[in-house]
């Protein structure tokens, strides 16, 4: 990374070189044999992951590693550590309420924009495989996610927005313990700023191709734009309805203007 240039390289799938923030070249040359070309799934995969997370950076956004759907009380969106259940948290939220979703990975706020918009990113969810087998979806012609043995790409054609409207809340998710209560809490101040801060997509090139006084900014701004929380559950799929009553309780009370202090 540098220059405003990034090249990724994925063993056995393509070169990507990202430049400017507007362009995206890929070369599937990564084998001597020529017949030895990767799926043109497995090349969307990371076109769609880390090349288009460099172009985002590259353009000075801040990009968003998230589930979000469209609920009630306007655009609410998911974050937490790898395995938190964002996903997962979307998918049943999309399809037990049918609250359409925004994104399962990646949205985009673009700083300059007067209100916190949240863009859109690709129209696809990344579930477990228990996860799908809980919400009655077939595994068959889903692309395996190549960093996960049992997680699948769906590509939707309906169900996602395809238009940006305001983010109002960000949620951070944690994994209780087993039998513990769930509970919900408002954050603010410094505690805000360090969650948006960890929901971001590939942290590393937004320090590459962004001052750290002008992301520092950016992040402020929208801390103070937002409503953001830390909900804590434990993870399970039994009884995954249960655990999520504080969170659509507070989705509840905000679309009535009763927000938690």
């Amino acid at each position: 990374m540098g220059d405003e240039r990034c090249q990724i390289n994925i063993k056995g799938i393509a070169r990507y070189q990202v430049t400017n923030g507007q362009k995206i070249l890929i070369d599937r040359r990564v084998s001597r044999d020529e017949q030895a070309v990767a799926a043109p799934g497995d090349i969307r995969l990371f076109l769609l992951g880390g090349a288009l997370g460099a172009l985002l950076h590259q353009r000075q956004w801040l990009p968003l590693h998230i589930s979000a759907l469209k609920t009630t009380s306007g655009v609410w969106a998911f974050t937490g550590d790898s395995g938190a259940g964002k996903s997962t948290l979307g998918a049943w939220l999309h399809h037990t309420l049918g609250w359409p979703l925004v994104t399962d990975d990646v949205a985009i706020i673009k700083p300059d924009e007067n209100l916190p918009y949240l863009h859109p990113g690709p129209p696809r969810v990344k579930l477990w495989k228990d996860a799908l087998a809980v919400l009655g979806i077939q595994m068959d012609g889903l692309v395996r996610d190549l960093t996960r043995a049992d997680k699948y790409h769906l590509m939707l054609k309906e169900g996602f927005q395809d238009t940006a409207h305001p983010l109002a809340s960000l949620v951070i998710l944690e994994r209780g313990k087993e039998g513990e209560t769930a509970t919900l809490e408002r954050i603010k101040g410094v505690e805000a700023f360090k969650g948006i801060m960890s929901s971001l997509y590939r942290p590393e090139m937004a320090e590459a191709f962004n001052s750290n006084k002008r992301l520092m900014q950016d992040v402020a701004s929208l801390s103070a734009q937002i409503y953001v929380y830390r909900f804590r559950r434990p993870w399970a799929l039994e009884g995954f309805e249960r655990g999520l009553a504080p969170l659509l309780t507070e989705i509840e009370a905000c679309s009535r203007g009763r927000a938690l202090a």
